[in-house]
């Protein structure tokens, strides 16, 4: 064999393994990149348990209690905590972000609390004309809970 087959044998071989690194190095990079989302995210903390201890038998009571004037701590928990599902939802549904890191994470506090506060969003949508008020957290929250569904296990 001359050198000069040896040297096409090597340039043929070489070119699959270099695009072959290259695929590999670039799903790591969207692992790396999604881990990030979700490490700048707070799916769960204060957040989440200011949620969970409001308590209030419908959108009356809650606007008493809670109502953004009234209440502007609460306010700011209720817009931070949402505001993160909103804009997750907006990764998963354009694909930046894998579901299944979403609900392995902050999935139980994610389809708690959104069904918890769905008569709230709910409410605001109408009386507001919020057509769009946290569409994209309930995208979020009806995939989470499509994922629960597809691994009973993990609910």
């Amino acid at each position: 064999m001359s050198l000069q087959t040896l040297l096409t044998y090597l340039t043929l071989v070489s070119v699959p393994v270099g695009v072959f690194y290259h695929i590999l190095t670039l799903r790591n990079q969207s692992k790396i990149r999604q881990i990030q989302i979700l490490k700048g995210s707070n799916l769960i903390g204060d957040y989440m348990w200011a949620l969970y201890d409001a308590e209030f038998t419908d959108f009356d009571d809650f606007w008493v209690r809670y109502g953004f004037d009234s209440n502007p701590g609460f306010r700011k928990t209720f817009s931070d905590y949402f505001n993160v599902l909103e804009e997750l939802g907006v990764y998963v549904k354009d694909g930046l972000l894998d579901v299944r890191y979403v609900a392995l994470i902050g999935g139980g506090a994610i389809v708690g609390l959104w069904e918890k506060y769905l008569p709230i969003h709910t409410a605001l949508r109408e009386r507001y004309g919020g057509g769009r008020w946290f569409v994209e957290a309930e995208y979020l929250y009806g995939r989470v809970k499509a994922y629960f569904e597809e691994h009973p296990e993990l609910a």
